[in-house]
């Protein structure tokens, strides 16, 4: 794989952790009842960046996708009428898929990047529709009843 492949996966990887050590930090943020107003404002603010952010990837996956069509009909055009040797259809198929690996690969890691931000999306509005429970809790803890 190329260096730019791995800076890819070194970058999604800092940003995986960035955002689990966020959330984890909200989530325990919002066990204070006096934080959860901050907590509230903070989440709307990250959920956007992320909204934001999974918009870029989406981006990203098909520009991807359009260079690897355009490279897989080039390849395939190769194989077929410029290549000396006579391939059959399976056999042009795996040479193209071998030719094709590194941007596929590329693919892929945008795609389970854009799958782990969307996840993330699902979390942020979890803990946002929590904040109302965890409120009706201090309620009801100190004395106000079930309402």
């Amino acid at each position: 794989m190329s260096d730019t492949v791995s800076n890819f996966e070194l970058q999604f990887q800092e940003e995986r952790e960035e955002w689990t050590e966020r959330i984890r930090e909200l989530s325990v943020r919002m066990r204070n009842i006096r934080e959860i107003g901050e907590v509230q404002v903070e989440l709307y603010s990250d959920r956007q960046k992320l909204l934001e952010y999974a918009f870029k990837l989406g981006q990203a996956l098909g520009k991807l996708n359009s260079t690897y069509r355009g490279d897989k009909k080039n390849k395939m055009i190769y194989y077929s009428e410029e290549h000396n040797t006579r391939y059959g259809s399976n056999e042009k198929t795996h040479l193209i898929d071998g030719d094709l690996t590194e941007i596929k690969y590329r693919i892929d890691l945008v795609d389970n990047h854009t799958s782990f931000i969307n996840e993330t999306i699902k979390t942020v509005d979890h803990m946002l529709f929590g904040i109302k429970s965890r409120i009706s809790l201090e309620e009801f803890m100190r004395g106000g009843g079930v309402k």
